[in-house]
């Protein structure tokens, strides 16, 4: 509670006057993907909150970044799969042709630093920057002490919800077959458009106290 207490002085005193379409929350999730009915762990990457479901032993670990801001707005995601490279073109032209995104590759399917300054660079900065030179930003970030952010209040859930219905429409079409990163992202499309609306997301941050500050 004291933390909290903190955190909302802080909030208020020193940020409130950063207007809503400039504040973003950030979080990191992430899926095993070798079938949906795996490990889903849509809303946080920490390994304390995996849920596991009972599905195939294909798994590949794929991590995803996702942002809001306090107007309701979402950012472009960052996805990052297990891997050296995205191994061909081809594979990114089709990624694209699904879902425009940021996709890039990391040893274990898990974000770092390079890649956070890199979505950051790429994604956050250009999407987010003030009509007014003279606005800031703020982001919120969780650093899985709370899970009190809009992100973990609400749209995670939607999405998680959405994906897991994808997941069972995909296994009884393909009898359990093995999900790969095409039918992966094509589930996620129709998941995030699902939980990352517009409703979905000034709820996260009413809910929270976040915006507006309460």
């Amino acid at each position: 509670p004291r933390a909290v207490h903190w955190y909302f002085d802080i909030r208020e005193g020193q940020y409130g006057w950063i207007k809503p379409e400039n504040t973003v929350n950030v979080d990191e999730g992430g899926i095993m993907t070798g079938f949906g009915l795996d490990s889903l762990v849509v809303g946080s990457a920490d390994p304390k909150r995996k849920a596991f479901l009972k599905g195939p032993q294909t798994r590949n670990w794929t991590s995803f970044i996702e942002a809001i801001t306090a107007d309701g707005r979402a950012l472009t995601p960052g996805i990052i799969f297990k891997g050296k490279q995205l191994q061909k073109q081809w594979f990114l032209d089709e990624f694209k042709q699904i879902a425009d995104w940021y996709y890039i590759t990391s040893p274990n399917g898990w974000t770092d630093d390079h890649i956070g300054i890199e979505w950051l660079e790429r994604v956050y900065l250009p999407q987010t920057t003030p009509a007014d030179d003279s606005d800031a930003r703020l982001i919120i970030l969780d650093g899985h002490g709370s899970h009190a952010t809009p992100l973990d209040n609400g749209v995670f859930n939607a999405s998680k919800a959405a994906y897991r219905r994808e997941l069972e429409k995909f296994a009884s079409l393909t009898d359990s077959a093995p999900m790969d990163k095409v039918n992966f992202i094509r589930a996620y499309a129709k998941a995030r458009r699902v939980g990352m609306t517009k409703k979905n997301i000034l709820s996260g941050w009413r809910v929270t106290g976040n915006w507006p500050i309460s």
